[in-house]
């Protein structure tokens, strides 16, 4: 979601109280929520798609020309920002916000469709890919019928008693959580699209500002039709007893001061340990470099970490949880995407496309990159440990070696730690070493190498 303020901006306005225990579910109607994660959640990676701009023609047709060269570069979960229609009354420059809904259950017609969606979902399914879709359940635009057939529905301003956009979003109208009626036709329509496209999940939209006893209540009367994937843009850990995936915003952002130098290796170390710890009772974040929200109001990974952007990449590829890729980064997306008005990524060279192969196809069918709280995780001790990012991840006979020198200076050091023995691979372009007893390497500034054993 992004309006005016960046999601990191408004997680600082709203003061999010983060805990550090993950809490039991609650009883919600006398219905208890039993969450379990869908089966192929351990392997997916998810793709993040903004259809406005993907192609020239901004459809979902257009996209899905795009379905089999994902699948080839290892993408098993499509994330669509929001596919319904926008509202026009106070909307933001031409095209306005995908976050302003004006109908729950319609599909935005300059994407196509209801049946074009439906064929969309289908081809994912037959490439077997998952779909999940955006899901607003905190405000809508100012024209959704509900403004008028439900104004019990929306939050009123306690002086003036009239409905109210939330912070300086003025394109969206505040709902009244209290009001049990409308977290009732919220749940219904999310049941719509399970019903009628077999859609595969949701990534919730700011979820923490949308009470944690909605989302378990959604999640119970939604799984009941089929089991779902549960993505909260939150970071908020509380929310857990609802989702399965949370947002890595802590570590993108403990990245980006380690580039401009705010941070060292031991502050990045932090963040994975504690990550790390939540991992192990199955708790996971999504990691990114980019997202809608990152391109368009903070810049490109390229402006962002320089040239630590791919090395960043790999860590959040190969770190316990789950990766994202976002629309145009195999390209790679050296601009910022307009977010209100028409402007196309332009594929046409797809310089990225081996390197997130590599990287996400390993991932997939590597069980000692997928997310499962078995997985052993432990970092190398080098000779360079202030500029050498070194760890593996092994899960039974299966195990991944990666080496990333967080410096722009050539690195030459050893690994001192015994528990590196073996012939490995490199992934990027099949060279075997053995080291049982070779452990002395050299990386280029900002290297990278993933081996597998």
């Amino acid at each position: 979601m992004k309006l005016v303020l960046s999601a990191t901006l408004l997680l600082l306005a709203m003061a999010c109280n983060q805990t550090s225990k993950y809490k039991s579910t609650t009883t919600m109607q006398n219905n208890q929520l039993q969450k379990q994660a869908v089966n192929w959640l351990p392997a997916s990676t998810v793709y993040e798609i903004n259809v406005r701009q993907y192609t020239p023609e901004g459809t979902f047709a257009a996209f899905a020309t795009h379905i089999p060269r994902l699948k080839k570069m290892g993408i098993t979960t499509l994330w669509f920002m929001p596919i319904h229609p926008i509202g026009k009354l106070n909307r933001k420059e031409t095209l306005g916000s995908y976050y302003s809904i004006s109908d729950y259950k319609g599909i935005n017609p300059e994407f196509g469709t209801l049946q074009d969606f439906k064929n969309l979902v289908k081809l994912a399914h037959d490439n077997n890919m998952k779909l999940i879709i955006d899901w607003v359940a905190n405000h809508s635009s100012w024209d959704n019928p509900w403004v008028t057939q439900h104004p019990e529905y929306y939050a009123k301003d306690s002086t003036s008693g009239k409905m109210y956009a939330p912070f300086d979003w003025s394109d969206v109208v505040q709902f009244d959580h209290n009001n049990a009626a409308q977290q009732q036709a919220m749940i219904d329509a999310m049941q719509y699209w399970v019903t009628e496209c077999n859609i595969d999940g949701f990534r919730c939209d700011m979820a923490h500002l949308t009470p944690l006893k909605f989302w378990e209540q959604a999640r119970l009367q939604c799984d009941s039709i089929k089991p779902l994937y549960w993505l909260a843009e939150s970071q908020d850990v509380p929310y857990y007893t609802a989702f399965d995936v949370l947002y890595g915003w802590e570590w993108l952002h403990k990245m980006e001061d380690y580039y401009k130098g705010k941070t060292d290796i031991a502050g990045l170390d932090s963040v994975i340990t504690k990550y790390n710890e939540d991992y192990k009772h199955g708790l996971y974040r999504i990691l990114f470099t980019s997202n809608h929200d990152e391109n368009s109001w903070q810049d490109t990974e390229y402006k962002r970490y320089g040239a630590a952007a791919k090395t960043f990449a790999v860590l959040c590829a190969t770190l316990p949880g789950i990766p994202l890729v976002y629309s145009g980064q195999e390209e790679p997306l050296q601009k910022k995407l307009n977010f209100f008005n028409k402007d196309d990524i332009g594929f046409n060279k797809y310089e990225l496309n081996a390197f997130y192969t590599a990287l996400l196809s390993e991932r997939t069918n590597n069980p000692a990159l997928q997310a499962d709280s078995t997985v052993q995780f432990f970092r190398l001790s080098t000779s360079a440990n202030q500029s050498i990012y070194a760890f593996v991840r092994k899960k039974d006979k299966k195990e991944i070696f990666i080496l990333c020198n967080l410096s722009n200076l050539e690195q030459k050091f050893s690994v001192l730690d015994n528990r590196l023995t073996g012939i490995f691979s490199n992934i990027q372009n099949g060279e075997k070493s053995d080291f049982t007893s070779q452990k002395y390497f050299a990386i280029e500034p900002w290297g990278y190498v993933v081996y597998n054993k």
